[in-house]
């Protein structure tokens, strides 16, 4: 885990500002999965799969909020209790010189020392007394003051156990996404660079990339008269890719404001672009569209892995909440991001299950150029600029998401006795190739980018997305009643989740094991057959 001390927020910025940012974090790869996955399940299936899995994305997500406030409110009040407690030792060491030097006095006839003694005995608890001084006036103990991240939260909630697992759950999380991201880039750089194309002399229609795409096999050239097949060309640019960033996770840099402008202007260009292609296609007659199921519910829990990772954020959210401004409008920022965000899903899900007959697992392949199908030149820019998308965005994103694996890494290994005593150019060297080769390791061993989408996101995803903010939760409340009982005072929580009642979290966990379990016997069921 990559902790630090206590940060106070960063510079604050608007409600609006703030929604703009957790929205860009949220709309990203997983949603390049989703028309695959509506296409399996059936759009009736996939969009209430869909909305359920935003609803508890929401309630999780709210969770995390109020567990950084309640977290910032338990470190408030035991750093009062430890300074009062310094200053009445303080004290006592006072009195004790006083009395020293006045032994042989009698003492003082005024009652006011009397009542003064009184009072302090047996009437306050003297570990805790003023502890709660300063506390109260402003604002309130529980606040988002401090920028605590999930691996701070664990600290003051979790024991030995539950720090571990949650570094690992990070790791996992993010060894998958470099899996998926070196799958998406060396996926789109094949299948737009190879030209090889077995039906280009016997088609003429507008509909022969689709049916190429779906037809072209793993075994089949890249290039006509090349002994260098699919599967080759494939393995070549993870290969290059590999070479080209990852020597990036051996330096620290960070994700700069004009890099994150251009991600972002690039992102949802291609999203408006692919949507608007989607339609025209729609409404193209001539066109062969898509006609897909209602419901296959065999093929649901892709649908499950795919939306917990299209929802992904919880892991960035004491980043994204500490600026904002106004912290009352947390809850409704989020409330209309997911709104938005499953409405955006479902515009382009169902645009691309309805406008194309097949979807491939990388949505942006649909729209692979066609060398033979003479298009217009605005619509070649456009068809290349969307295939290579994946390529623009994910290689930004790539290295520094490859040095928090590093430092993730490092932290948790380092904690073992046995490799603590690491020399300096070891871990500079081990840990950033342990964390840029397995991921390329398991691009080489399969290119499905379903799979891991689904992996990802049931697995990992479903442990930081589910799991984790029930656990925090669940502790920070019984942390915050117990400091109320110990105090005798009562501890408001301002951030505190509307979804307060203790079913809530059951209701998540019991969710989060089923769909869990669908998808692990899915995969057992597909190995079988």
């Amino acid at each position: 885990m990559v902790g630090g001390g206590d940060k106070l927020a960063p510079a604050t910025f608007s409600a609006g500002t703030a929604a703009i940012y957790i929205f860009n974090l949220i709309v990203g790869t997983g949603a390049l999965a989703l028309p695959n996955a509506f296409a399996q399940a059936g759009w009736g299936l996939g969009t209430g799969l869909l909305v359920v899995l935003a609803v508890f994305s929401y309630i999780t997500a709210s969770w995390v909020v109020e567990s950084m406030a309640a977290c910032n409110g338990i470190k408030n009040i035991e750093q009062s209790i430890n300074s009062h407690k310094i200053d009445e030792d303080m004290n006592d060491q006072d009195e004790e010189d006083k009395t020293s030097r006045n032994f042989f006095e009698e003492p003082d006839d005024d009652d006011s020392a009397y009542l003064v003694k009184t009072d302090l005995t047996g009437q306050v608890n003297v570990a805790t007394y003023g502890a709660t001084e300063g506390i109260t006036a402003g604002q309130p103990v529980c606040n988002l003051a401090r920028q605590l991240e999930l691996a701070e939260m664990a600290d003051i909630l979790f024991n030995n156990v539950g720090r571990v697992c949650l570094s690992l759950c990070m790791v996992a999380y993010l060894f998958g996404d470099l899996a998926i991201y070196c799958t998406a880039v060396a996926k789109s750089l094949r299948d737009v660079s190879c030209t090889y194309n077995p039906m280009s002399k016997n088609s003429s229609t507008s509909n022969s990339s689709i049916t190429n795409s779906s037809t072209l096999q793993l075994s089949d050239p890249c290039w006509d008269g090349t002994p260098l097949t699919r599967s080759d060309a494939y393995r070549m640019y993870v290969a290059v890719f590999l070479l080209l960033l990852g020597p990036f996770a051996f330096f620290n840099v960070s994700k700069t404001k004009y890099l994150q402008i251009f991600t972002t202007a690039m992102r949802w260009t291609a999203f408006i672009t692919m949507v608007t292609l989607s339609i025209m296609r729609i409404l193209d007659t001539s066109a062969t569209h898509g006609n897909p199921p209602i419901a296959n519910f065999s093929t649901a829990p892709t649908v499950f892995g795919v939306s917990v990772y299209a929802f992904m954020c919880h892991h960035s959210i004491p980043s994204l909440v500490s600026p904002i401004k106004n912290k009352s409008s947390v809850a409704t920022i989020f409330a209309t991001d997911y709104i938005l965000i499953a409405l955006f899903y479902l515009i382009l899900a169902f645009t691309g299950i309805f406008a194309f007959p097949v979807v491939p697992d990388l949505y942006t392949l649909v729209f692979k150029p066609d060398q033979g199908a003479g298009s217009s030149l605005p619509m070649e820019i456009a068809d290349y600029f969307l295939a290579l998308f994946p390529v623009f965005t994910l290689s930004t994103n790539f290295p520094i998401i490859a040095i928090t694996l590093k430092k993730n890494l490092e932290t948790i290994i380092t904690n073992i006795p046995f490799f603590s005593t690491m020399s300096p150019m070891s871990r500079k060297l081990v840990f950033p190739l342990v964390a840029i080769v397995i991921p390329a390791l398991v691009a080489l061993g399969t290119e499905d980018l379903g799979i891991l989408v689904t992996i990802t996101g049931a697995y990992a995803g479903a442990g930081i997305q589910y799991v984790i903010p029930c656990c925090l939760v669940f502790l920070a409340r019984k942390r915050l009643n117990k400091l109320e009982t110990d105090l005798n005072m009562t501890l408001h929580n301002p951030l505190a989740s509307a979804f307060k009642h203790s079913g809530f979290v059951i209701l998540v966990l019991s969710w989060s094991v089923l769909a869990v379990g669908l998808v692990t016997a899915n995969f057992i069921i597909k190995a079988v057959k």
